[in-house]
């Protein structure tokens, strides 16, 4: 009875030892419910819902017979978006919760919304519409699509630094070069028709009154187009196909990160099913061992035999 005791004592110590705790935090039965598609169409909904009344009020002014009713639905709105943020922090738990920056992102434009309700500054009612950003977060596409612009903000930022380079250089050769014609008497004035010549708006004309007393101007004009419009711009458009090329890999990282999450979850499982296992196999040792040593003292106590 003692060895069998013994052995079932040093089991639980075992088992508790290899037991890890919950990686993910938060409340397990909460985080199945906000990552359902039920629950996430119903959020998903709710943002077009509100974008279209949003929409209708403010097209049809304060005097719409319905303005009445759909603040009172804003409201309705706003507290069930806040109804999904606590929920989401419950599920997820504090620190996995704020390293999510989409998370942090939703407080903020719920945040924004409580500030909009305030009757008391008209001007704030325009930040009503910020929730609609919320489309963004709810729709994994979107997402992707701002990730990638983000991870392409180095490459753009360089290439904004590479145009504004060329516009310097343009607008002091323009104003060198035409400070008697309309629209480059100054530095500001050359580099704002500079601009308006990369989009094309009014080009023939700036060509045909540069060159009524600049006989050359469009050589600098079609040459500046050239570098500026076609060459430096598209360098944005190349910068932004590859950050979203790339998305996909660093989406199939994250799953995989994800995968092997899981995989530890399932081998802790396995774990503590075999270490569960092994309690009860000592347990039903030491009943058996009990059973025997009762069966035993009840021998050793019966009346002898007439």
């Amino acid at each position: 009875m003692g060895n069998g005791a013994t052995a079932a004592a040093g089991a639980r110590p075992a088992s508790s030892a290899k037991v890890k705790p919950n990686q993910q935090g938060g409340i397990a039965i909460l985080q199945w419910f906000t990552e359902s598609w039920l629950f996430q169409t119903f959020i998903l909904l709710c943002i077009v819902a509100n974008a279209a009344i949003l929409g209708y009020d403010a097209h049809f002014g304060e005097q719409n017979r319905y303005h009445s009713l759909i603040e009172q639905w804003n409201q309705y709105f706003l507290y069930i978006f806040t109804a999904e943020l606590v929920l989401e922090f419950l599920a997820q738990g504090f620190s996995r919760y704020i390293r999510n920056g989409w998370n942090i992102f939703d407080v903020i434009v719920v945040a924004i919304s409580y500030i909009a309700v305030n009757p008391a500054i008209s001007a704030l009612r325009t930040l009503r519409v910020i929730r609609v950003f919320r489309l963004i977060s709810a729709v994994p596409q979107m997402r992707r699509v701002v990730e990638a612009l983000f991870s392409a903000m180095p490459g753009i930022i360089g290439t904004f630094a590479i145009l504004c380079v060329v516009f310097y250089i343009g607008a002091v050769m323009a104003t060198t070069l035409f400070r008697d014609a309309d629209g480059f008497h100054d530095l500001g004035q050359s580099a704002l028709s500079l601009f308006a010549l990369t989009q094309f708006d009014g080009w023939g004309d700036t060509i045909r009154s540069l060159s009524a007393t600049h006989p050359y101007a469009w050589v600098f004009i079609m040459s500046f187009t050239v570098i500026a419009a076609f060459a430096v711009l598209n360098l944005f458009i190349g910068v932004i196909v590859e950050a979203v090329q790339a998305a996909p890999k660093e989406i199939e990282r994250e799953t995989m990160q994800e995968v092997e999450q899981l995989s530890e979850q399932v081998a802790d499982v396995q774990e503590t099913q075999e270490d569960a296992a092994t309690v009860q196999r000592n347990i039903m040792e030491e009943l058996r061992a009990l059973r025997a040593e009762v069966a035993a003292m009840r021998a050793g106590l019966a009346p002898p035999s007439q």
